[in-house]
């Protein structure tokens, strides 16, 4: 049995740039509904929900 390392670094980077760009939407969007500024909330977290739907996708098909 031969693990391929490279491959498991890919998908550490990957899972880690997700989680980061999620948070950071995530806090933007809270940031933005306490300053009044509805539209960049909604926008931030429609971000997020298009994050979390993209990885449910690649995870059922």
């Amino acid at each position: 049995m031969t693990v391929n390392w490279m491959a498991l670094l890919e998908v550490f980077g990957a899972t880690l740039l997700a989680t980061v760009v999620l948070v950071t939407l995530f806090v933007v969007g809270i940031r933005a509904l306490s300053g009044n500024r509805k539209a960049g909330a909604y926008a931030s977290f429609a971000g997020c929900v298009a994050v979390v739907l993209y990885g449910l996708s690649l995870i059922v098909f």
